[in-house]
């Protein structure tokens, strides 16, 4: 693979569509993926995945189309090798604090002399193929898709400085901890969360970055489009699956008069 397929399609002006996911089960990376989904979320933050998880899923991913993405627990740069190891097509990193922990987190997702990456070429990422060099495909500085989110009051206060960047590909907006972060106690729809939420999507596009937010129904997704996000995470998939089974007990205590 020579071709990041996330960044091209975003490169050729498409909007993409993915899932955060916190369940560690191939199968359903699997599923969701042949939905049609672009890219998944495969969630070290706030769900229990492991290496050996990650990799099962990330081997689904692909096998269905699917660009897997990584949010590691934090801008650590053992975890950023070991998943980037995997030959994911991104990843996502939270908890940064400013502009200077941005570009911390770049460098350990590079070769040098433009980062720290180690070098083996004999992991899935190279193919296992003892490659020659680190500049093709998904070994290449280019090819990795570069994100993180903004969900602090001090991200927030260095949102200019971190989109002149130039390496960075994305900024997610992180709303649920941004709404704990600006004393709105969990409520996103907050006009402090909203406000922020519109500026940045609007500086994020001007920078030439992708803009990436939550989005939980058609309704929403029609909206963030004409905001002018282009990366769109649509729910959780743990709660996807709850709100469906949720969906048919309700159907049955309408029919059945039960409450």
């Amino acid at each position: 693979m020579h071709q990041n397929p996330l960044k091209k399609k975003l490169a050729e002006g498409k909007p993409v569509l993915g899932m955060w996911s916190i369940l560690p089960s191939q199968t359903l990376s699997e599923i969701f993926g042949r939905a049609g989904l672009d890219f998944l979320i495969l969630d070290m933050e706030h769900g229990p995945f492991g290496l050996k998880e990650l990799d099962a899923c990330v081997r689904a991913c692909e096998g269905a189309g699917c660009s897997p993405l990584v949010r590691v627990p934090g801008p650590s740069q053992f975890t950023i090798q070991s998943v980037m190891d995997l030959g994911i097509h991104g990843l996502i990193v939270p908890q940064v604090q400013d502009a200077a922990s941005v570009r911390e987190a770049l460098r350990c997702m590079k070769y040098a002399p433009e980062g720290i990456r180690g070098y083996n070429p004999f992991t899935r990422a190279a193919g296992y193929a003892g490659a020659a060099t680190n500049q093709a495909g998904k070994l290449n500085n280019g090819f990795s898709f570069k994100s993180i989110i903004v969900e602090n009051q001090s991200a927030c206060d260095s949102i200019d400085a971190i989109l002149e960047i130039e390496d960075l590909d994305m900024v997610y907006i992180g709303v649920y901890d941004l709404s704990v972060a600006m004393g709105c106690q969990g409520d996103t729809q907050h006009p402090r969360v909203t406000s922020f939420l519109e500026t940045a999507v609007k500086k994020c596009r001007a920078a030439g970055k992708a803009a990436g937010m939550m989005v939980r129904s058609e309704a929403e997704i029609g909206a963030a489009l004409s905001l002018g996000a282009n990366f769109l995470v649509y729910s959780v998939d743990s709660y996807f699956i709850h709100r469906a089974a949720s969906d048919v007990v309700e159907s049955l205590a309408r029919i059945t008069g039960q409450n």
